[in-house]
């Protein structure tokens, strides 16, 4: 009985924070168009990155997390086109646009499909790997700030085969490129709640470490570092909070995730408290490359 009050008050504990989440004013964030140079020179026949679907998964993935209001695309087009800033998307000018906090943008700068093969006498086994890239940046839609500039790679095996003579097998699926973009989309999201909202610690119960995402973010089997903040940093001449000092506490691995929650597990160093940050060390799905690491905040 005691353990079931126990595990009804953290219940409670979750449900008030998601409470608390929803009831404040959420920033409001624009995604705009992907540019696929890459897709420029190709034959009418040939596959391209599909840069418009890329858009508006990365809008979904938005609304899937909770933690942000969407601009709709038609309405963030208009306001483009009122400031008379369309091309500045494509040549790089610092982007300021009413009515958002914060605009995504990027290019898509690489998409293969490659066959990769291994052969040991009459034995051969062939993967299909379909690779997909992308360069992202997240801006302070007031200031024109870019707050996050990553590359974002995702290779996703989209079929195999066995062939050993007298055996052959095949399983090949059609939709390895939107597969691979789905993960891409996860993880521009993760950059998002990152710069915005970082993860972080709700509770600890019995062993189990709660944190404040769920599925739309973290997937079982991904680990992550937290962090303990520390004191203030201040920059004497200007008064201007630069950040805070952190200390690397723990290591811990996701093992079930919810729509709104995660429970992970420790692996490494002592157990966390609420309130520590997280920051995802390997996913089970993807890797990103850090162009320039920082943890931004919110306007």
């Amino acid at each position: 009985m005691k353990s079931l009050n126990l595990l009804i008050a953290h219940l409670l504990v979750l449900f008030n924070f998601s409470y608390a989440a929803a009831d404040t004013e959420l920033p409001v964030v624009a995604v705009s168009e992907f540019i696929a140079t890459i897709d420029k020179d190709k034959r009418y026949f040939e596959k391209t990155s599909k840069a418009e679907n890329f858009a508006a998964m990365v809008e979904t993935q938005l609304v899937k997390i909770g933690r942000f209001t969407l601009l709709e695309r038609n309405q963030l087009d208009k306001i483009l086109t009122e400031q008379g800033i369309q091309q500045s998307i494509t040549n790089g000018a610092a982007l300021r646009v009413d009515g958002a906090d914060y605009l995504v943008y990027g290019a898509i700068t690489e998409y293969s499909e490659e066959a990769r093969a291994i052969n040991t006498g009459n034995f051969q086994s062939t993967k299909l790997i379909t690779t997909f890239g992308i360069d992202v940046k997240i801006a302070d839609a007031h200031t024109g700030e870019i707050r996050r500039a990553e590359a974002v790679k995702i290779s996703h095996e989209s079929g195999s085969a066995i062939n050993t003579g007298r055996f052959k097998q095949a399983d090949i699926s059609s939709n390895g490129l939107v597969s691979a973009q789905r993960k891409a989309a996860k993880q521009v999201g993760a950059l998002l709640v990152e710069s915005i909202f970082p993860i972080s610690v709700v509770d600890t119960f019995d062993g189990d470490i709660y944190l404040n995402y769920g599925n739309s973010i973290l997937s079982i089997g991904d680990t992550l570092k937290i962090s303990r903040q520390g004191r203030r940093l201040v920059d004497p001449q200007s008064g201007k909070v630069l950040g805070s000092t952190q200390k690397e506490v723990a290591k811990i691995r996701v093992k079930e995730t919810e729509n709104d929650f995660s429970i992970a597990e420790l692996i490494e160093g002592e157990m966390p408290s609420a309130g520590d940050l997280a920051k995802v060390e390997s996913s089970q799905e993807s890797k990103y490359q850090t162009e320039r690491p920082r943890f931004g905040k919110k306007i």
